[in-house]
């Protein structure tokens, strides 16, 4: 059954990794013996876990393939990463009985990796859960403890503060007064919609966490009160359309994204519309490859073009902050009087 979700992280391969090199790294063996077990007389298999690339389909392989995304080509290479977890010793023994059949202490697990070339690096999107994805990099990529010589081919995998792809609350302030508006880049046009989801934390003087979520939520009290007085945003929630499709998702400050697989959907090559997680080569290199680069190169322009300035955050957050002083006023029947008497006036 398809899920409503789907959790998506962007990576970054040590910069001296190149696609090419990227098929011989993925037919490595990366399985190892489980400590545990050495000591009983079973089959290799039984005391391993298996831990492989395998080939997201069998008419590629793990070769290089190529997609126009949004007027750009893009070089890539999708694969499943292949990785098995195994039940601790007290879980995994039966004391006088011995291990459990193989079945009943190892689970499998399989996700979907697409490696591509952006201006000479090559970037790593992960789809899965955190918990998972860790295991990806630990057990296949070289991370932690079990770094040997085959992990470390794979060199430093970068996964934060990652150019294109690291955006600050700064960002989010700018993402959100584009809501209803196209943002154009060249001859690509995103469309913007409606701010669904914000998470808001804090300020200065407070470390309160407060999230939102629902159509129209910059019209809230709630909301335009964070907004106003420049609380910190990590998240926002919106829905982008553009030339192939339409995405609602939630944009992390680290570059992840939860895509809605129930309203998000590719343009087919007939022009029927196509779901999200069942186009996922075209779907995430649209969303990785082209529009967050793109919005972040919208984002530096405004600024740097003094489109989006100081000034300007400053009159975006009087005018949510009066939005939010109007409809506590109106809720609560304050009349002006009672606004000149607080202490702000006085």
């Amino acid at each position: 059954m398809a899920t409503k979700e789907t959790k998506m992280s962007i990576w970054a391969l040590d910069p001296q990794v190149e696609l090419e090199q990227i098929p011989e790294l993925l037919n490595i063996d990366y399985s190892r013996e489980i400590d545990y077990l050495q000591e009983f007389e079973l089959s290799e298999l039984d005391k391993k876990l298996l831990n492989r690339w395998v080939e997201y389909d069998q008419a590629h392989g793990f070769s290089i393939q190529q997609q126009e995304v949004l007027g750009t080509v893009v070089r890539y290479i999708i694969a499943k990463a292949y990785f098995e977890t195994s039940a601790p010793p007290e879980s995994a023994i039966i004391e006088g009985y011995g291990p459990l059949p193989r079945d009943r202490r190892i689970a499998p697990n399989e996700m979907p990796v697409l490696f591509f070339e952006s201006h000479r690096r090559v970037y790593v999107i992960v789809t899965g859960s955190d918990y998972k994805t860790r295991h990806i990099r630990t057990v296949l990529m070289g991370g932690g403890r079990l770094s040997d010589e085959n992990h470390r081919r794979w060199g430093k995998v970068q996964t934060k503060e990652i150019s294109n792809y690291s955006f600050n609350s700064e960002f989010f302030y700018w993402l959100i007064s584009k809501q209803n508006s196209t943002i154009t880049v060249g001859d690509i046009n995103l469309d913007i919609s409606d701010i669904r989801y914000l998470s808001q934390t804090g300020t200065e003087r407070t470390d309160v966490r407060h999230e939102s979520q629902g159509a129209n939520i910059t019209d809230e009290a709630i909301s335009k009160t964070g907004l106003g007085v420049n609380s910190r945003v990590g998240q926002v929630g919106t829905t982008i359309g553009f030339t192939g499709g339409n995405y609602r998702l939630i944009l992390f400050e680290n570059g992840s994204v939860w895509i809605d697989n129930n309203l998000s959907s590719i343009n087919g090559t007939t022009g029927e519309l196509e779901p999200f997680e069942s186009n996922l080569e075209i779907g995430s290199l649209s969303l990785y490859a082209s529009i967050l680069p793109l919005l972040k190169t919208a984002f530096n322009s405004d600024r740097d073009q003094g489109r989006w300035t100081v000034e300007l955050q400053a009159n975006a957050r009087k005018l949510w902050a009066l939005g939010a002083i109007n409809e506590l006023c109106s809720e609560n029947e304050i009349a002006i009087n009672e606004i000149q008497s607080l202490e702000w006036f006085t």
